[in-house]
C-alpha cells in the first residue's frame, strides 16, 4: 500500500481529477488547503518582495491531495493525473508523488 500525494498547483483541475479517482476505484481522498513557498516568500517576507515578478505564473494557492492506493492502482493514477493536469503550456500544474505506507487502519 502507498500514500499518493498530489500537490495541485491548478486548482480548477480538482474536480475533475476526484471524479476520475471514483472511475479508478480510490473513493477516498482528502483534500488539503495550501499556499507554496514561493507565494509567502515573495509576498510575506518584506526583505523577499522584489522576487515577486521571478514568480511569475505561480499560483498563490493550491491543493494538496492525500489518497491511499493500491500497489497496482499507482500506475493508473499516474495516468489519470497526468491526462487530467498535464498542460505542454504551463510547466508547473503539479506534483505526484508516492510514499510507502506501512499500516491503515479507520478509527
Amino acid at each position: 500500500m502507498k500514500i499518493a500525494i498530489i500537490i495541485l498547483n491548478r486548482i480548477e483541475f480538482l474536480e475533475d481529477l476526484l471524479s476520475a479517482f471514483l472511475e479508478i476505484d480510490i473513493p477516498d481522498a482528502n483534500v488539503i488547503d495550501s499556499v507554496g513557498m514561493k507565494h509567502i516568500i515573495s509576498h510575506d517576507i518584506p526583505i523577499f518582495a522584489g522576487l515577486m515578478d521571478s514568480f511569475t505564473g505561480s499560483s498563490p494557492k493550491s491543493k494538496t491531495i492525500l489518497l491511499r492506493v493500491e500497489e497496482d492502482q499507482v500506475d493508473k493514477l499516474i495516468e489519470v493525473v497526468k491526462d487530467i493536469c498535464h498542460d505542454p503550456d504551463e510547466s508547473n500544474s503539479g506534483y505526484i508523488m508516492f510514499l510507502p505506507l506501512e499500516k491503515f487502519e479507520a478509527l
